[in-house]
C-alpha cells in the first residue's frame, strides 16, 4: 500500500493512513488549540509570516524555550503545520531517488529528528521492517511529539519503528549504538542531516571529532551513508550561504579527506538541487521549494543505484 503519492511533475500528496495521521496529530491540534492569551496574541492575531519568521525563525528556533509565553509544545505544533510537510516530502524525494539500495538491517541515525519527519519518509520509502531508529533532538517537546507520531504508526495498530530510541545529546549516541549493534551483524548505517546542520548552536568540530569519527572508525566494516539536506543556496548572500551550508562543507571535507579508515565520496554526480511540489496544510496553497542535498558513502560507485 502506498502512503505518499507523487505525480509525474514531483507533486507530492499524503494518501491513506498518513493523511489520517496528519489530520489527527497536526491539523486538528492546531485548529482546536485552546485560546490561551499567548496563543491569541501571537498566533491568532498574527499572520503566517510572523509565525514562520518570529516564532519559528524559519524552523531554526530553540524549541526548548518559550516565545512570549507560548510554551515549547505550541512552537512544535506550529512547526508541524508549516515545516513537517515540506521536510517530509523533501526527505522522501531524496530517499526514493538517490539513496543506495537497502539490503541489510538498517540503523537510521536522525540528527535533529524533530517530530519524526525523516523517520516517516524513510519508512515510507524503504519499506524496510528491520530498522533501528535513533532520533536525536535537543528539545524534549520535539522528542515527545516524535514518540507520539511513532506510536500512532502507519495505521494506528503498530508503530513505524518497533526499535525506536530518542536522546537529547548526541554524545550519548556511541553507547546507544553499542547496545543495538550485534557483533558480526551486517548493517547499513545512515546518518541523516535534514535541515540540522544550519543550527546556530551546533559545534560541528565537536560533532565530528567526538562522535562521528569514533563511530566510523569503530563500524567502518559496515555500509555507511551520510544524507544532507538544506535550502537551495543559489539566491542567498554569501553570508547566508555560509551560515546554512558552511558546517556541511566542514563535515564533508573531514569525511572525504581526513577519515583514513573508511573512505567516503559523494555519490551525486549531477545537480545537487531538486525541486518538488506540495500543498499547504493551512489553506491548500501550492508550494514549490528547492532543496540542496548531498549523499556521501563509503561504498564504491558501482554500488550506487537510482532507486531505493
Amino acid at each position: 500500500m502506498s502512503y505518499i503519492y507523487c505525480s509525474d511533475d514531483n507533486h507530492y500528496k499524503l494518501i491513506g493512513n498518513l493523511q489520517d495521521l496528519f489530520e489527527d496529530l497536526v491539523i486538528r491540534p492546531f485548529q482546536e488549540h485552546p485560546w490561551t492569551q499567548p496563543w491569541v496574541d501571537y498566533v491568532i492575531n498574527t499572520n503566517h509570516m510572523y509565525h514562520r519568521e518570529k516564532i519559528l525563525a524559519q524552523g531554526r528556533t530553540n524549541f526548548s524555550e518559550p516565545h512570549n509565553g507560548l510554551p515549547p509544545e505550541d512552537k512544535v505544533s506550529l512547526y508541524c503545520v508549516y515545516y513537517l510537510p515540506m521536510h517530509l516530502f523533501s526527505s522522501y524525494h531524496i530517499f526514493t531517488n538517490y539513496l543506495t539500495s537497502i539490503s541489510h538491517k538498517v540503523v537510521f541515525i536522525d540528527f535533529g529528528c524533530g517530530p519524526l519527519t525523516s523517520g516517516i519518509a524513510f519508512w515510507a520509502a524503504a519499506r524496510q521492517s528491520d530498522v533501528i531508529y535513533l532520533g536525536i533532538d535537543s528539545s524534549q517537546a520535539m522528542l515527545d511529539k516524535a514518540k507520539e507520531v511513532n506510536e500512532y504508526g502507519p495505521n494506528r495498530w503498530y508503530p513505524f519503528f518497533s526499535k525506536f530510541e530518542t536522546i537529547r545529546n548526541y554524545s550519548q549516541l556511541i553507547q546507544l549504538l553499542d547496545n543495538y549493534i550485534e557483533r558480526g551483524a551486517k548493517l547499513q548505517i545512515i546518518f541523516n542531516f535534514c535541515y540540522f546542520l544550519a543550527s546556530r548552536t551546533l559545534d560541528i568540530h565537536e560533532l565530528y571529532h567526538n562522535v562521528l569519527l569514533e563511530i566510523v572508525e569503530k563500524y567502518y566494516m559496515h555500509k555507511i551513508s551520510v544524507v544532507y539536506q538544506n535550502p537551495d543556496p543559489r539566491r542567498l548572500s554569501e553570508r547566508r550561504r555560509l551560515e546554512l551550508h558552511g558546517k556541511w562543507r566542514i563535515l564533508k571535507d573531514n569525511l572525504e579527506y581526513e577519515c583514513k579508515i573508511s573512505r567516503f565520496g559523494s555519490q551525486i554526480t549531477q545537480s545537487n538541487i531538486e525541486q518538488f511540489r506540495y500543498d499547504s496544510l493551512i489553506d491548500g496553497s501550492p508550494h514549490n521549494p528547492k532543496v540542496y542535498f548531498d549523499i556521501l558513502s563509503n561504498e564504491s560507485p558501482s554500488f550506487f543505484q537510482r532507486s531505493i
